[in-house]
């Protein structure tokens, strides 16, 4: 796992003071490609029950605001909790 922690601390380091958020995106996703960030978790729970989080849609209220992150935030929370407690059910993402 040190490595993996290295790896943070360097995309960490690298990022300049005004970073262009859709270059460094494709770090980010690239960085998760390489680590299987989310295979482990996927190996680990399959068999299990599915679990499936229903969103409607991005903006059905209008123009994107800080509620749209909240509702992103929960989301991510609800679903993480879902795979990574004792029940370890089984989420695609």
């Amino acid at each position: 796992m040190a490595s993996v922690d290295g790896m943070v601390a360097s995309i960490l380091a690298e990022t300049p003071p005004n970073p262009n958020f859709a270059t460094e995106e494709d770090t980010v996703l690239a960085f998760w490609e390489k680590t299987g960030a989310f295979k482990k978790q996927l190996e680990l729970s399959k068999g299990k029950a599915e679990y499936t989080f229903y969103d409607g849609p991005p903006f059905a209220t209008g123009l994107p605001h800080y509620g749209h992150i909240l509702a992103g935030t929960i989301k991510d929370t609800v679903t993480r909790y879902a795979c990574q407690t004792v029940r370890s059910l089984y989420a695609r993402r």
